[in-house]
C-alpha cells in the first residue's frame, strides 16, 4: 500500500443533514471461496504504516464486524486481511478480531452498533445504512454504471467522499466501500437480450420504490419476496426470474430453476465499511491513518475475491447447461431505466448523482 495513503484526511468534515429518500436492501450473502483465509499478501507493504513515527496511542482492541455476511466470501476474506494488516502494523496498540456471520447481531443491530460504539468497525450493503443517510442508494440506481471499472472509480469519488462527510453526524465514520458486484438476470421462460423479450415475465425486485418502476417500465409484472423464499418461488413458478451477483445465483443454487441468465449488469451493489465515531475519536492519528489505510487494503482484497468468484460462478453456469447471454443490449435497458431516476432525485437531490456521472 502506497505511503499516500497514510496521508489521507484523518477526520471528516461534517455536512448538513441529507434529504429523506428511498432506499433499498440487497442481498448480502456471496459465493463460497477457499481464499477466504487467504490474507497474507494484503500486508505485502507493511512497513508503509509504521514508517516516519510509527503507530502510537492507547492499547485497545477492535471488532470487526461483517454484519450477517459468512466468512467463507469474498467480504469475508477481505474483512481478515483487514484485521491482520492492523494487527500486523499497528505497533503493538490494536488488536482487531473479525466476527462473522450475525456473530454479533445482525446487519441492522451492526449499524445500531456503530452508532452506540458498541461495535467497533463494520461492513455491510449500503441498504443498511441509508435510514441514516439515504443519499448512499445513489450507486444502486438501476443501469447508472456501465461497467465494474466506472462503478469502482465511482465509490472512491466525490460523491463516496460527500457520503462520508454527512455520515459523521449520525455517529459513524465512512471508511471505504466495498461491493457485492452487478446484479444479473436470470429467469425460466426465455433468453432476454432486449426489454421486448421481459414483456409478461413475473420477476422478484429488491423492495426499492425505484427498482419496482424501472423492472415494470421494463415490462416485467414485479413481486417482492424475501431472499430466503427465492428459491422455492421460481421452482414453483410463483415468479419466472430474479437479479443477483452471479455468485450468488451459484451459491444459492438457483441455476438448477433459471436456465436462462443475461449479463445485464442491472444494478451495481456496493458495500459500506464504517467505524463508529465514538470509537474513532479514542483512537490515536497515527491509529486513525492505519485503520482507513487497511480498508483500503481490505477493499483491493475483496475486489480480487469477488472477481474470483464471479468467474467462478460463470464457469459453473455454462458447466450446468445454463444458457448465458453476454451481448445484452444494455443501451436499450438503461434508456427506459434512467426516467426512473427522478425516483430518488425528487426526493435527494441530483448533487450526487451529477457528481457520479461527470466521473468525480
Amino acid at each position: 500500500m502506497k505511503k499516500r495513503l497514510i496521508a489521507l484526511s484523518l477526520v471528516l468534515a461534517m455536512a448538513a443533514t441529507a434529504t429523506a429518500c428511498g432506499g433499498s436492501k440487497s442481498d448480502s450473502a456471496a459465493a463460497d471461496t477457499s481464499a477466504a483465509s487467504d490474507s497474507a499478501d494484503a500486508s505485502a507493504d507493511s512497513a508503509d504504516a509504521s514508517t516516519e513515527g510509527g503507530v502510537t496511542g492507547d492499547y485497545r482492541e477492535l471488532s470487526l464486524f461483517a454484519g450477517s455476511i459468512p466468512e467463507n466470501t469474498p467480504t469475508g476474506g477481505a474483512l481478515a486481511a483487514m484485521a491482520d494488516y492492523i494487527n500486523e502494523n499497528s505497533n503493538g496498540t490494536l488488536n482487531a478480531i473479525a466476527y462473522y456471520d450475525t456473530a454479533l447481531g445482525d446487519a441492522t443491530s451492526m449499524v445500531q452498533g456503530l452508532q452506540q460504539g458498541t461495535v467497533d468497525i463494520g461492513v455491510s450493503g449500503t441498504a443498511y445504512f441509508s435510514g441514516l443517510n439515504p443519499e448512499i442508494e445513489v450507486f444502486q440506481l438501476p443501469f447508472l454504471f456501465e461497467d465494474l471499472e466506472t462503478a469502482r472509480k465511482a465509490t472512491s469519488g466525490a460523491a463516496a467522499e460527500k457520503i462520508n462527510a454527512d455520515m459523521e453526524q449520525y455517529g459513524v465514520v465512512g471508511l471505504s466501500f466495498w461491493e457485492n458486484g452487478f446484479r444479473e438476470l436470470s429467469n425460466d421462460i426465455r433468453e432476454v437480450k432486449t426489454p421486448d423479450d421481459l414483456k409478461g415475465i413475473k420477476m422478484r425486485v429488491l423492495p426499492a420504490e425505484v427498482q419496482q418502476k424501472t423492472w415494470e417500465a421494463l415490462g416485467v409484472q414485479t413481486t417482492a419476496m424475501d431472499a430466503s423464499e427465492l428459491y422455492t418461488g421460481l421452482q414453483t413458478g410463483i415468479i419466472d426470474a430474479q437479479d443477483n451477483p452471479l455468485h450468488e445465483i451459484v451459491s444459492r443454487k438457483l441455476y438448477e430453476v433459471q436456465p436462462y441468465v443475461s449479463l445485464t449488469d442491472a444494478t451495481y451493489t456496493p458495500f459500506y465499511m464504517a467505524a463508529s465515531k465514538l470509537t474513532w475519536d479514542e483512537l490515536s492519528e497515527s491509529q486513525q491513518a492505519l485503520i482507513k489505510e487497511a480498508a483500503e487494503v481490505g477493499r483491493e482484497k475483496q475486489f480480487e475475491l469477488t472477481d474470483a468468484a464471479q468467474a467462478e460462478a460463470l464457469q459453473t453456469l455454462k458447466d450446468n447447461g445454463v444458457t448465458v447471454t453476454e451481448d445484452v443490449d444494455k443501451e436499450a435497458f438503461k434508456a427506459i431505466a434512467e426516467q426512473q431516476w427522478t425516483v430518488f432525485t425528487d426526493a435527494c437531490g441530483t448533487e450526487l448523482l451529477d457528481m457520479v456521472q461527470a466521473g468525480e
